[in-house]
C-alpha cells in the first residue's frame, strides 16, 4: 500500500501513540536533557556513534554514572554509513593481520549471541573467474586454502563451512552475472545488522540501566571544575547547559581530532579518514540473493553486491577524499567506479538512472605510513589518556565495537581508582527476547525492532495510513517513522527517514521526489502543526540533496514514477 492524502490523527490516537512509547529508554529527550545538567557523572562520552554508545553501555553496566552526548543524531556520522557487515575481515588474511581477524570473529560471534534479533547471517559468494577458458588452479587452491585459514581463526563459531560452487550454482545465486568468464566460486559466511539500529539499540540498552543519552547537543568547550573533574559546556535545543563528570571520553571518530582542539589539548595524532560511498539499485537488476564479491578491474580492490529487500547496495569506494568529513555526499566520481566496476560481471549494464539511492561517509582510519592506500590502513583501534581526565578512543570497526569499549572503560576505571569487571560480553541488548517468533524468515519488522515489532505492528493497525509504505519499491510504513519519532528519540523527519528507518538511503532518489506527500503524512499522524510539517520537508529536502549529491540532480517528478 502507498502513500495517499495524510489522515491527521486525532487527540486519542496521539496519546495512544504516546502511551505506547512511553516505556522505551529513549522516549523522553528532554528528562534526560534535565538530568545532565542537575548532576554530576563518573564519565561524560562525546559521541553518539557505536563506539561511543558502546563505552557508555559498558561503563554503566561496571557501576558508573554515565552520560553520553552527540552534535548531531545518533549514528549520523561513520556509524549510519557503513557496508553495514558484521564480519571477521576475511581480507585482512592477505595483510597478514592474523591477530585482528581473530578478535573480529570472536566479537562477530559475541553480537549474534547477545542481538539475534539485529544480526543474521550474510551468505557471501567469491566466483572464480576463467583465465583461457580455464580456472586457475594455483588461485583456486589458495582462495580455498584462505577460506580454511579464516574458518580456524574462529569462522567456525557460527555452525557453516565454506564450500566450493558450481558454474550453474554461481549462475543461480546472481542471475545478473554474465557467466562467460565465470567457472566456478566459493560460499561463505559472515553476519550483516543495520549500522544505525545496532547503534540505537546499544544506546537504548545503556539508557535502561542508567545512562543519560542526548543527540543534538554539541560540545563547546571544555574546562576543569575544583572537585577533580572537568565542566563541559553543551549547547542543546537553544540553550547552553553545564555537564560536570570526573572523565570525558572522546569517542568522536572522524572529529577526533577537532574534539581534542575545542577541549584545548595538543595532539599528534593522526587520522586518515577514508571515505567510503555505496549506491543502491533495484534488485531485480543484479538478480542476487545472496551477497557477492566482484574484482574491480582497475586496482586491486572488490566491491560487493549485497541483497537488501527489494533493493541491492553496491560499493564501497576506499578514497582520500578533500571533500568536507561533516558533509559526505555522493559524487560522480563514486558512482563512476562503482558502475565501472561492477558492470564488466553484468549481463545488463546498469544505469545512472536505475540507481535509487546511496550513501557516503568517512571511516576513522588511523594513519599509516607516507604513500599509504586507506585500503591498506589498519582497522586496529587506538585508546590513549590525552591528559587528566579525558581519554580518546580511535580507529576501529563496527564488529569490534564492543572490545574497543571494553579497552576504553578499563581505561577509565583505571584513572578512576574504580577496578570494575566489563559486564558486556553477554548482555543482551535492548529487543532481545527468548522467544523465536521475531526472528522467522520474512519477519522484517522482527530483525529490525526484535520484541519492539509487537509495537510498530499495533502502531500500524492504530490509524488509517499508518500501514501505507512510504514510497512505491521500498517496505518502510509510515508507522515505522512515527514509532522513531515518539519511541526512539528522533528529532525530525531526516532523522526518522535517514536513521531510524533507512528508506532515505535505499530509496532516496524516490524519498526526495515525493518529500512533501510523505512530510504531510508523517506529520500529519506524528501530530505536527501545518508550520511544522512545512519546515521538516523542507529540511529533509536539503538534506537529502546534499546526502544524495549527484544523484540528486534530474529526479522524477513523483516517487511513484519509479515503479
Amino acid at each position: 500500500m502507498t502513500l495517499t492524502a495524510p489522515h491527521p490523527a486525532d487527540n486519542a490516537i496521539l496519546a495512544r501513540i504516546s502511551q505506547m512509547a512511553a516505556s522505551e529508554p529513549l522516549a523522553h529527550r528532554t528528562a534526560q536533557r534535565d538530568r545532565m545538567a542537575a548532576a554530576e557523572f563518573d564519565v561524560l562520552v562525546i559521541g553518539g556513534g557505536i563506539t561511543g554508545a558502546g563505552v557508555a553501555l559498558d561503563a554503566v553496566a561496571r557501576g558508573l554514572s554515565v552520560a553520553l552526548i552527540d552534535k548531531g543524531d545518533f549514528a549520523s556520522g561513520t556509524s549510519s554509513r557503513s557496508s553495514k557487515m558484521i564480519h571477521g575481515g576475511f581480507r585482512y588474511l592477505q595483510t597478514g593481520d592474523v591477530a585482528l581477524v581473530r578478535e573480529s570473529l570472536r566479537e562477530r560471534h559475541a553480537l549474534q549471541r547477545n542481538a539475534p534479533h539485529l544480526v543474521r547471517v550474510m551468505p557471501f559468494m567469491i566466483p572464480l573467474f576463467l583465465k583461457g577458458g580455464v580456472i586457475n588452479p594455483k588461485l583456486s587452491r589458495a582462495l580455498g586454502g584462505a577460506l580454511w585459514s579464516y574458518q580456524f581463526a574462529g569462522a567456525w563459531r557460527l555452525g557453516r563451512r565454506h564450500r566450493r560452487l558450481s558454474h550453474d550454482a554461481v549462475g543461480a545465486h546472481m542471475t545478473g552475472l554474465d557467466m562467460d568468464r565465470i567457472g566456478a566460486g566459493y560460499l561463505f559466511h559472515d553476519l550483516r545488522a543495520d549500522d544505525a539500529r545496532l547503534t540505537l539499540a546499544v544506546l537504548a540498552t545503556a539508557a535502561t540501566k542508567g545512562a543519560a543519552v542526548l543527540n543534538h547537543a554539541r560540545c563547546v568547550g571544555v574546562s576543569d571544575f575544583a572537585k577533580g573533574g572537568r565542566t563541559a559546556r553543551i549547547e542543546v535545543d537553544g540553550n547552553q547547559i553545564e555537564v560536570r563528570a570526573r572523565m570525558i571520553v572522546n569517542a568522536t571518530g572522524i572529529w577526533a581530532q577537532e574534539f581534542l582542539g575545542v577541549a584545548g589539548i595538543a595532539s599528534d595524532r593522526k587520522l586518515a579518514p577514508a571515505k567510503g560511498t555505496h549506491i543502491v539499485v533495484p534488485r531485480a537488476l543484479t538478480g542476487n540473493d545472496i551477497a557477492v564479491s566482484l574484482p574491480v578491474a582497475s586496482d586491486r580492490r572488490t566491491v560487493s553486491v549485497v541483497d537488501e529487500g527489494p533493493f541491492a547496495y553496491i560499493g564501497s569506494t576506499e578514497t582520500t577524499d578533500p571533500a568536507d568529513v561533516d558533509q559526505p555526499t555522493i559524487t560522480e566520481a563514486d558512482v563512476g567506479y562503482i558502475l565501472d566496476g561492477v558492470n564488466r560481471h553484468l549481463k545488463r549494464p546498469i544505469t545512472p538512472e536505475d540507481i535509487t539511492g546511496g550513501w557516503a561517509g568517512f571511516r576513522p582510519l588511523i594513519a599509516g605510513g607516507k604513500g599509504a592506500r586507506s585500503a591498506d590502513l589498519s582497522r586496529k583501534h587506538s585508546i590513549s589518556l590525552e591528559a587528566e581526565g579525558l581519554v580518546t578512543v580511535t580507529g576501529g570497526k563496527l564488529t569490534t565495537y564492543r572490545e574497543m569499549a571494553e579497552g576504553t572503560v578499563d581505561a577509565v576505571c583505571n584513572a578512576l581508582g574504580k577496578p570494575a569487571r566489563c559486564r558486556t560480553r553477554n548482555l543482551k541488548l535492548h529487543g532481545y527476547s527468548t522467544g523465536a517468533s521475531h526472528l522467522q524468515d520474512g519477519d522484517r519488522l522482527g530483525k529490525r525492532y526484535g520484541d519492539r515489532a509487537v509495537q510498530v505492528r499495533q502502531l500500524a493497525s492504530l490509524a488509517p495510513g499508518m500501514d501505507q509504505t512510504l514510497t512505491a519499491m521500498g517496505e518502510t510504513t509510515v508507522a515505522e517513522a512515527v514509532w522513531g519519532l515518539h519511541a526512539e528519540m528522533a528529532t525530525s523527519l531526516s532523522d526518522a527517514l535517514l536513521r531510524r528507518t533507512r528508506i532515505a538511503l535505499y530509496d532516496g532518489r524516490a524519498v526526495l521526489a515525493d518529500a512533501d506527500r510523505i512530510g504531510a503524512t508523517v506529520g500529519a499522524l506524528a501530530g505536527w502543526p501545518a508550520a511544522r510539517i512545512t519546515a521538516e520537508t523542507a529540511t529533509l529536502k536539503s538534506t537529502l540533496r546534499r546526502e544524495l549529491g549527484v544523484l540528486a540532480h534530474d529526479i522524477p517528478t513523483r516517487a511513484q514514477d519509479r515503479s
